[in-house]
């Protein structure tokens, strides 16, 4: 790509911002045929002031079904309104588009009359996997900046890097985006995996459909990673971290906006349980079947393990939370069937018991691939730390959530099983390992996973 055209994705609206399909613009077919006109305002589009075609989403006759995509020429008709005065990403352009009788010849509608919403909504799922991926370069680059200030700056006469304090924040900024890292390698490859060599349009499309709540945990766990990094960088570099002459201040304005573009961190968290559910009910996962496995386990008691390997505490951990969320899925769906989508609150708790699975796994895999590489001897404590973390978490979130839908011997029936996935064993010691992986930082002066 030579960038000579620079390109911008138009679909958000005043109007209609994680409800897309609640769009305005209007698109309609002239008397002769060969072009559409289209009318109407796009909001918040990056790259808008400076784009030389708009990729933009419109409802032909204003029709729902008629939801489509169109390739959109810059000109008078179609030109950016004023730029957005924005709290961070000060470096980017956000302006309005504005459309008024646009013409577009109709052979740039993209694919066919009514695609817009699959076509968006792929484009979206790319999208949070990139921003993901970003988030992650975002905390390489501010935990580096927080190890090199806490190096530097002394006081009582020792570096603050010295201080248990310090430590903690640095290897839980380090386990953190370390983990971020790996659910977005495992799920690239996953992604690549599927659509293999040579692939056409339609299975590249199919491929990321496959993996759009994987695409949108990265979203979330990524944007959120990096949000907890910056923050703990502004406190490390204490009241310098307030005075815009440093590095904190902004990775801390710029952090912000991940939480809320290529759909809100709730809206995403809504789709990851609803789309399994969704698949489930179609018939594309065996969901089913592994619920009624997992009610055998319950009624006959946890399996013991067969073997012993490395991280086979935390494998177990990660597997258990699995089925929590599995049992958290399978109540919701007994409890309120057709209306599950109403309970937001519920679907949210669902939703961060299966991120917390997926990186626990994620961790473990990437840990244990890496067990023989450099470096391995901090990997492993670090897979090690975050699953002991996560689990207490999934614990919590998964009594909160039953709470929220059960009473009575109903709730005391899902605790009883839950506590047979949550049964951890002796504690590590986390602050041990915390300050072996800080020492680590600290004499590097920088992030070096």
């Amino acid at each position: 790509m030579s960038g000579e055209i620079v390109a911008a994705y138009a679909l958000t609206e005043s109007g209609s911002g994680s409800d897309a399909l609640g769009a305005k613009t209007v698109a309609r077919l002239s008397e002769d045929g060969t072009h559409y006109v289209l009318s109407g305002e796009k909001m918040w589009i990056s790259n808008g002031g400076f784009a030389d075609v708009y990729i933009v989403f419109a409802k032909i006759d204003g029709d729902k079904k008629k939801f489509s995509a169109f390739v959109v020429e810059r000109s008078e008709n179609a030109r950016p309104g004023a730029e957005e005065h924005k709290m961070g990403i000060n470096s980017s352009s956000t302006t309005a588009i504005i459309l008024s009788d646009c013409k577009v010849p109709i052979g740039n509608l993209i694919g066919n009359i009514g695609d817009g919403a699959k076509i968006a909504f792929n484009i979206l799922n790319v999208g949070r996997f990139k921003l993901g991926a970003a988030a992650v370069g975002g905390c390489k680059l501010a935990l580096t900046e927080a190890i090199r200030y806490a190096n530097e700056r002394h006081q009582f006469n020792v570096p603050i890097s010295s201080f248990g304090a310090i430590k903690y924040k640095l290897a839980e900024m380090a386990i953190r985006t370390w983990v971020a890292e790996s659910i977005t390698y495992r799920t690239v490859g996953m992604i690549d995996h599927l659509i293999g060599d040579g692939a056409d349009a339609e299975k590249k499309l199919r491929s990321i459909d496959e993996y759009a709540v994987e695409c949108s945990i990265n979203k979330v766990a990524c944007s959120e990673t990096l949000d907890y990094v910056v923050d703990e960088m502004v406190q490390i570099y204490g009241g310098y971290g307030y005075s815009a002459d440093y590095p904190a201040e902004k990775f801390y304005r710029d952090a912000r906006i991940n939480r809320i573009f290529e759909g809100t961190n709730e809206i995403n968290r809504m789709l990851i349980p609803g789309q399994l559910l969704k698949r489930a009910a179609k018939g594309q996962l065996n969901l089913l079947e592994v619920a009624k496995s997992l009610e055998v386990e319950i009624s006959n008691g946890s399996p013991t393990d067969s073997k012993e390997s490395i991280l086979a505490h935390e494998s177990k951990l990660a597997a258990n939370a699995k089925k929590i969320a599995l049992l958290i899925l399978g109540a919701a769906t007994r409890k309120f069937a057709d209306h599950l989508a109403e309970q937001q609150e519920i679907l949210m708790g669902a939703a961060d018991i299966i991120m917390d699975a997926y990186r626990m796994e994620s961790a473990v895999l990437r840990a244990a691939k890496t067990a023989e590489k450099a470096n391995a001897e901090n990997q492993i404590p670090m897979a090690q730390v975050f699953c002991a973390d996560a689990a207490y978490r999934v614990e919590t979130t998964a009594k909160i959530t039953l709470a929220g839908m059960c009473e009575g011997d109903e709730l005391l029936t899902h605790f009883t099983a839950l506590k047979r996935f949550t049964k951890y064993g002796a504690p590590i010691n986390t602050i041990a390992a915390r300050r072996r992986i800080a020492d680590g930082l600290i004499q590097a002066n920088r992030y070096i996973f």
